[in-house]
């Protein structure tokens, strides 16, 4: 929370905050995201908690408590009963990428540890599996109840840019092949790190320029390949 009101004071405007189950697991941040009131996405795991209807009761009891997330979206009303939607996430080198979802409004566990309440506001639980692989993915969003479900699932998935850089990174630029003891080393070897690829990126998007719309991989059609439109994703998300 520190380093994302350090980049709003600096100027920089966020479309989406998006981010995995480790920070989207706890409800605390949720609630500080709303306060500085940002739009945001993120992965919860399966037994992320939250209540799919308004509880008749404050109480703990099994039928007015709040239910996991991975039961919500198998046994509630409020997801059985609707259809799949097919959403196309991005495209690859492979084709593109279709996930089915469903998405309804919830109440999150408000997160102050004095008790198990539901939030004042409603929240999007988005449940969404990859046909072709049989994986399962849990999404909450704060998005407005008008959004649409295919933009919070682009957003969300909008992480794999920057762990595509990670993984380019390691493998062409020596990000993970260093041995430093100080934090100002790491920050210089990360720095130089980040100046070599980019550097690749603008020569690859320069050479694929070059090259034929029939020459193989050189058309620019999917986001496999190192790119500026990664660096520059990864950039606008890290600030």
């Amino acid at each position: 929370m520190d380093l994302i009101a350090e980049a709003l004071s600096n100027g920089i405007h966020f479309s989406w905050i998006t981010f995995d189950e480790g920070y989207g697991k706890v409800p605390a941040f949720w609630l500080s995201l709303d306060a500085l009131g940002l739009r945001t996405v993120g992965e919860v795991p399966a037994n992320f908690r939250c209540w799919p209807t308004q509880p008749q009761y404050d109480s703990l009891q099994g039928p007015f408590a709040s239910k996991q997330v991975q039961n919500v979206v198998r046994h509630s009303p409020v997801f059985y009963q609707q259809d799949w939607h097919k959403i196309q996430v991005k495209d690859t080198t492979r084709g593109k990428q279709v996930w089915h979802a469903k998405a309804a409004r919830v109440q999150l566990v408000d997160g102050n540890g004095k008790g198990s309440f539901p939030t004042d506001r409603r929240y999007w639980l988005i449940f969404a599996k990859n046909p072709k692989t049989d994986e399962v993915k849990y999404f909450v969003s704060n998005a407005p109840a008008n959004a649409k479900i295919e933009d919070i699932m682009r957003a969300g998935f909008a992480r794999w840019h920057v762990e595509k850089w990670f993984e380019r990174a390691k493998q062409e630029a020596g990000l993970g092949a260093f041995e430093v003891r100080t934090y100002r080393s790491l920050l210089r070897h990360w720095f130089c790190s980040r100046l070599a690829m980019y550097f690749l990126a603008a020569q690859t998007q320069r050479l694929r320029g070059e090259k034929s719309a029939d020459h193989a991989g050189a058309s620019g059609g999917g986001d496999q390949r190192s790119g500026l439109d990664d660096v520059e994703a990864y950039l606008a998300l890290t600030g």
